[in-house]
């Protein structure tokens, strides 16, 4: 990806005077975010995780070719703020050398400016672990950062340089980073099991130099069911064994010392905690639970960050009533307040539902009881909040694909006989008779065989031509003449790894989404038709803003 990079050593962006000029545009018509803002920042929040028609995974790659349209709506619906979820990875796609990519800032440059002009705060959640920016699995950084320095140097710098570039706009609200982002370590490492392999990282991570400092010899042989003579001996524990709540202590404690030091280059910066508690072995047999209260006062930020689900404090396959959740959302909340010093909370997603695969289990509010929710908790939220964000405000599908708006012209594409184009506002790709446009996205895409897989995209033509779909190894064909919506199922089908669009006539595409499954959050649709719990949440947003 050439040309999308800067060493940060050379860095000399012109930021700051396209700043000033804008500042003082804006100044001088008497509108925009100077007047809407002064010098107070918005007691609470009412934020929107903004990503335009796109996803977070594939935000700042896309064109939002509807952002003031888009921005002024969720104003309208009464959110005061939207949320930035920034990949580290798409920001900082070199570590060693530390290189950082231009588009991505020429985007957060734009969502800024245009925020400002809406009257919305932005707030970054920064450090987010999935991006589309290579093939290769973002995650794996974030497993390699626990133990390893310079990346953590890296990470710091990454922290610092978009403190420092938000910072420069006076909409900036502030930003913070979440447990979920960099819980991939605690996840993966049963795989090092119990020998030399798993001695070598204990050491490594640092794990066991902090079981040393807290536990004797003695003290450990209970958790692991052996006794060591040194503690060069200790391994990572294995998942079924007390040890490993020793582990999660670890962990928390890990966590505590990336959020301080973060606030050193980012000042306020908060953390979206983890309010779960993980079940693990007790040592007196059955099962116990580790929880992570040490991590609530989340250093010196304001307040402490957190995502809220209705399933919270509920067994599985519940279906619930709007009073039952505001009942248990209550005694949550309190919980937290009681572990982080009294501090306010954001709860940076408010989940009053979840659609997400894999969670089907988790307790969930009755249909009808959606709606009567979000227009009951106001006093919960004014007791223990000073804000809520929204993370599904537009619907979106699980699009594997990088660069489907063609913002960045064919990057990420295999091209034959094509070429983007402006064309009514918007970036689109022309293909010629006999073209081809193509993408392989690896592993990407999973759960291929459960639900109906789509491909689906905008396609125009001056007379008719013939466009064909081909979706690993399942082909069909649809006709265009003129403009139209196009979205094909193929229905369920085992694994791909790519996507291509060939024609017979000249045709133009644009939005392209492969996909086989929809967040859905019940305020906008895939296309932007109001939803079912829209007027709630206005309601909602209405109550919190007087």
């Amino acid at each position: 990806m050439e040309g999308t990079m800067t060493n940060y050593k050379t860095e000399k962006r012109k930021t700051a005077l396209l700043i000033l000029a804008f500042s003082l545009m804006f100044l001088a018509s008497g509108a925009g975010i100077f007047s809407a803002y002064g010098a107070e920042r918005s007691a609470y929040r009412r934020s929107a995780t903004y990503t335009s028609d796109a996803w977070v995974i594939n935000f700042w790659n896309t064109e939002s070719d509807h952002m003031e349209e888009e921005l002024a709506q969720i104003a309208a619906d009464g959110f005061n703020s939207i949320i930035l979820v920034v990949p580290w990875r798409e920001f900082q796609p070199g570590t060693a050398p530390i290189l950082y990519n231009d588009y991505a800032f020429d985007k957060l440059d734009k969502v800024m400016q245009a925020a400002g002009r809406h009257g919305l705060w932005v707030e970054l959640r920064v450090s987010y672990t999935w991006d589309y920016y290579e093939e290769t699995e973002s995650r794996l950084r974030f497993r390699e950062l626990l133990g390893n320095e310079q990346l953590e140097r890296a990470w710091l710098d990454y922290m610092g340089h978009m403190y420092q570039y938000a910072s420069k706009y006076p909409n900036f609200y502030g930003g913070f980073i979440t447990w979920e982002d960099f819980w991939n370590y605690m996840e993966d490492a049963p795989s090092f099991g119990t020998g030399s392999r798993s001695m070598n990282e204990a050491k490594r991570i640092g794990f066991q130099e902090y079981l040393a400092e807290r536990y004797s010899l003695e003290e450990l042989a209970p958790y692991y069911g052996k006794h060591f003579t040194s503690y060069e001996n200790v391994h990572i524990p294995a998942r079924d064994t007390p040890a490993y709540k020793l582990l999660y202590e670890f962990y928390d404690d890990y966590l505590i010392h990336l959020l301080e030091e973060g606030q050193k280059v980012f000042p306020g910066l908060s953390m979206e905690v983890r309010n779960d508690v993980d079940t693990v072995e007790a040592l007196t047999g059955g099962q116990t639970g580790a929880s992570h209260y040490t991590t609530f006062p989340c250093g010196n930020a304001p307040d402490t960050s957190l995502m809220y689900s209705v399933s919270m404090g509920f067994g599985f396959y519940q279906e619930l009533s709007a009073a039952s959740a505001v009942d248990m959302m209550n005694r949550q909340l309190a919980l937290v307040h009681a572990y982080n010093g009294g501090k306010p909370i954001y709860i940076d997603q408010l989940l009053y539902m979840d659609e997400t695969e894999g969670f089907s289990h988790n307790a969930r509010l009755a249909e009808n009881q959606r709606s009567v929710f979000l227009t009951s908790i106001p006093g919960v939220l004014r007791r223990y909040t000073n804000g809520y964000g929204i993370w599904s405000y537009r619907n979106y599908a699980n699009n594997p694909l990088y660069n489907c708006q063609f913002a960045l012209k064919t990057r990420g594409w295999d091209t034959s006989k094509a070429r983007v184009v402006e064309r009514d506002g918007s970036q689109q790709v022309r293909l010629e008779d006999g073209g081809r446009i193509g993408q392989h996205f690896g592993d990407r895409m999973t759960r291929t065989d459960t639900n109906d897989n789509h491909v689906r995209f905008t396609a125009d033509s001056d007379g008719e031509a013939v466009v064909t779909v081909t979706l690993g190894r399942i082909v069909k064909e649809v006709r265009v003449n003129g403009k139209q919506q196009v979205d094909l199922n193929f229905g369920k089908i085992s694994a791909y790894n790519s996507v291509s669009i060939a024609t017979k006539g000249v045709v133009y595409l644009d939005n392209i989404q492969v996909y086989n499954f929809v967040q859905d959050g019940q305020l906008y649709g895939l296309d932007g038709e109001g939803l079912g719990c829209l007027d709630a949440m206005r309601s909602l947003n209405q109550m919190m803003g007087q």
